[in-house]
């Protein structure tokens, strides 16, 4: 996982528990963090994947992991692989929910917000959570659509 931060456009999808798609509580981890030059790897993605398994494993059920998705890349490209992969694997059924450390790895510009719209309209919906301070909770989809005018 760590070689794909070394470069951006970099990206890693890793499959943990199979079988989950009547699981209610599986979930996703996605991930994605840019790469300030000069360094040798992106610091953001490597913190965002280390805080992240361990809210996995302090807060959320490990067996319930689907897969981990990371992506060295900008918001705005939308065909960043690793992204492509979990939209493909959601809307295929083998989660409903998708963990994000921080919102702004998927949501934050109008493109993305867009996406992930027609991404929750296309699956008839599903959760998209972040922890912080020890609660995990539910972002709120909807007010992505108010700017959209939906």
């Amino acid at each position: 996982m760590l070689d794909a931060m070394t470069k951006f456009g970099g990206y890693r999808v890793d499959y943990l528990h199979h079988g989950l798609e009547k699981d209610q509580k599986a979930f996703a981890f996605y991930l994605r963090a840019e790469i300030t030059p000069g360094d040798s790897y992106s610091r953001e993605a490597k913190r965002q994947l280390y805080t992240g398994l361990t809210i996995i494993k302090q807060h959320l059920e490990f067996k319930h992991l689907a897969g981990i998705y990371l992506d060295v890349d900008s918001l705005e490209n939308l065909n960043r692989p690793a992204y492509l992969q979990m939209k493909t694997d959601i809307l295929n059924g083998m989660f409903k929910r998708l963990f994000v450390l921080d919102e702004k790895a998927i949501l934050g510009s109008v493109n993305a917000d867009h996406d992930m719209l027609m991404l929750f309209i296309k699956t008839r919906g599903f959760e998209l959570f972040t922890c912080k301070n020890g609660e995990c909770l539910p972002l709120e989809l909807l007010k992505v659509l108010e700017p959209l005018g939906v």
